[in-house]
């Protein structure tokens, strides 16, 4: 009897125990999972303040690029834009303090890319060429550049014969002929693609045409925009684009909020010379890099630039688009502050040596 008694107690105390160690091993996982739940939350936390951080830094480099921009050009005897000035250097980067991260932020001419919106510029808007061609001042004097949703809209009515091709089509062709080389979509198609992609009509434009019907018959369908591009990478979306074909190209294009092709001879780097090449008739490619290298030390003017050209004469596609100013500029600015990181892209127009932003673009 006595010997059943103690059985049954070792037998109690055996359940106790595990019990206990159940009920140990149960907290103990839920201690380290309400920590895990509270690292992750401290994260999260961690991380929303740093982006947040990232990105007042990044509005603050682009309230610096306007001052700075603006100081230059008051400040400056420069009549035109040039890639001898200061902002056209190499980017600047500047540490943010307590060692946290960096600011980095550089400037780009967008009259020294193409514009996949004139594509649609209509022929009698193009005017000829004057000595610097001051166009950076003809905006209004009177009041300053409203903002953007209160810009005019764009006209993308294209008004051609069935099938007739635009300057703008044409230009992008040869522009973009020797890129893709070694793709099989014929760069007349892809320009014809986009043109149909931005004007407003629903009829495709001859045999290389694209219009609702090719897009609403795939597999995810969608419509054509019938308005102006607002970013480079819209091509991902237009028929025979390619992600090849936009690493190829990438660095040659821009979007602008307008039809306008003006390129700007005095910002084109040497190494894209087809840029200005295009425009021209009677010259060789060679002979436009060799006159963008020797770049005078505040830039060309019309006759210094066919003067170092030695001949050559705008064609009739480029009638309009070779300028010698600029009056669109980009600002990218990357701030990375511990584990946030943010990018803008900030458009900026220059109305009289002021500078103001007309379009922002968050990422990259």
């Amino acid at each position: 009897m006595h010997m059943k008694q103690l059985k049954s107690n070792h037998r109690a105390k055996g359940l106790a125990l595990i019990t206990v160690l159940i009920i140990f091993a149960v907290l103990s996982i839920l201690a380290v999972h309400i920590l895990n739940r509270q690292n992750l939350h401290n994260s999260r936390t961690a991380n929303i303040i740093n982006n947040s951080r990232a990105y007042q830094y990044m509005y603050g480099a682009e309230v610096f690029a306007k001052s700075m921009l603006q100081q230059y050009f008051e400040q400056s005897k420069d009549k035109r834009v040039h890639r001898n000035q200061p902002w056209a250097q190499a980017p600047m980067t500047f540490p943010i303090e307590q060692n946290l991260g960096q600011l980095e932020g550089s400037i780009r001419d967008m009259h020294s890319c193409f514009n996949l919106n004139s594509i649609i510029m209509q022929p009698q808007q193009a005017a000829s060429n004057t000595d610097d061609n001051n166009q950076s001042d003809q905006l209004t004097e009177q009041s300053h550049l409203p903002p953007v949703q209160t810009l005019p809209t764009p006209n993308t009515k294209v008004d051609t014969e069935f099938g007739e091709k635009l300057a703008g089509e044409k230009l992008f062709s040869k522009l973009i002929e020797p890129l893709i080389s070694q793709s099989e979509v014929s760069p007349d198609a892809l320009a014809t693609a986009v043109r149909d992609w931005i004007d407003d009509d629903s009829e495709p434009t001859g045999v290389d045409g694209a219009e609702d019907y090719t897009y609403t018959g795939l597999q995810i369908p969608y419509r054509t925009s019938n308005t102006l591009l607002a970013h480079t990478s819209e091509l991902m979306v237009i028929k025979g684009f390619t992600a090849e074909i936009y690493d190829s190209i990438k660095d040659y294009i821009c979007v602008l909020p307008s039809d306008e092709g003006d390129i700007n001879v005095n910002t084109v780097d040497p190494d894209k010379a087809e840029l200005v090449w295009i425009l021209l008739e009677d010259v060789e490619l060679s002979q436009v890099q060799q006159a963008l290298q020797e770049l005078p030390e505040d830039g060309y003017d019309e006759s210094s630039f066919f003067e170092a050209l030695g001949g050559g004469k705008v064609s009739e596609e480029g009638r309009g688009r070779l300028k010698f100013n600029s009056k669109y500029m980009q600002m990218t600015a990357t701030a990375m502050v511990q584990s946030g990181r943010a990018q803008m892209q900030s458009l900026l127009i220059k109305n009289n040596n002021e500078f103001q932003v007309v379009a922002r673009h968050i990422g990259d």
